[in-house]
């Protein structure tokens, strides 16, 4: 009798495109009802994640005009080229309402979106990692997430950290180590020279964000420099309380949980001046802004470098596994 209930349901339950569904709102509000006290999502910060979404390839679950789950996608239309972009596809957020699991919902709504995937001879498909992404991986402590899609086909060569660090009250900033290069915060003047130093050493989605973060009207803030002289030889972008969800880095994406959180990356050092403490002094010179600017925590996002960012008292918040399917 169980089990003809259960085909029953399947058999009313009705899955549509995004584009055909007018009520897309109560996507992110059935993720807060059920998620939403340790990863909240803001209305401002799904309508910028789903902004590049494919509409056409993510799909909801409807049983009787309830939403009872969804699945959302994104494929890579920019004109900007990333290497091996074209030929991936992403999972951004997906999710069934608990008391309606284990009833083949989950599988109906991946099976949808990896045949548009394949339709269009994607390769690869990645749960989270997407441009404007909730998550860099599938958060480790969604329980039963990992068995259910490695039972599915994808494979988990690695996991990857948010890390955190609680500021105290009259916390001491970190002394810098190598006192030849000059610290600061950029400005607006600095646009073309910042956008021009992180595409000559990472020619993908750096500096695609540090474009569209000028673009978004950025004025520079949320990016510190170290300086050789004249000479950019490291950067960090840095999130701050204040900063607008245009703006925003993936450190901040939980930034509802805290009361005046800063985030700290992405972040690196030219080739030519590694070794040499840089990558330890641009961390800490972020720090110090933030701690300047009164934030209550600090999150490095989508890292695993444990050891290193352990020596400026960072510890693992949350854990991800890297998951991915090849089509």
């Amino acid at each position: 009798m169980e089990a003809y209930f259960t085909s029953l349901l399947i058999k009313i339950m009705q899955y549509l495109r995004f584009k055909d569904y007018d009520q897309y709102l109560d996507v992110y509000k059935l993720w807060n009802e059920n998620y939403g006290r340790i990863y909240p999502i803001s209305k401002e910060l799904f309508e910028r994640n789903l902004s590049n979404a494919s509409m056409d390839a993510s799909y909801v679950a409807i049983n009787d005009k309830e939403l009872v789950g969804f699945i959302v996608c994104k494929f890579w239309n920019d004109e900007y080229f990333i290497n091996t972009y074209e030929e991936s596809a992403w999972i951004s957020l997906f999710m069934v309402k608990p008391c309606y699991r284990m009833q083949g919902i989950g599988s109906k709504l991946l099976e949808k979106v990896e045949y548009e995937v394949k339709k269009l001879g994607k390769h690869n498909l990645f749960l989270g990692k997407d441009y404007f992404n909730f998550f860099p991986g599938l958060p480790v402590d969604l329980k039963n997430s990992i068995p259910w899609f490695t039972k599915r086909g994808f494979n988990r060569p690695y996991d990857t950290y948010d890390l955190i660090k609680k500021i105290k009250r009259n916390e001491p900033k970190i002394e810098l180590r190598n006192k030849d290069i000059t610290y600061r915060i950029c400005s607006i003047d600095d646009k073309n020279n910042l956008i021009n130093f992180i595409k000559d050493n990472w020619p993908g989605r750096w500096t695609k964000e540090a474009i569209d973060y000028f673009s978004a009207g950025g004025t520079g803030k949320e990016y510190v420099i170290g300086l050789d002289n004249n000479t950019i030889c490291a950067f960090a972008k840095i999130g701050l309380p204040t900063t607008d969800t245009s703006l925003i880095s993936y450190s901040l994406t939980w930034r509802k949980r805290f009361d005046a959180l800063g985030g700290i990356g992405p972040l690196g050092v030219d080739t030519q001046y590694r070794k040499k403490n840089i990558g330890f002094d641009i961390v800490a010179f972020a720090n110090n802004v933030l701690i300047d600017n009164g934030v209550t925590d600090i999150i490095i996002d989508w890292t695993g470098l444990l050891d290193f960012y352990r020596k400026l008292d960072f510890e693992v918040f949350k854990s991800y596994a890297y998951m991915v399917k090849e089509l």
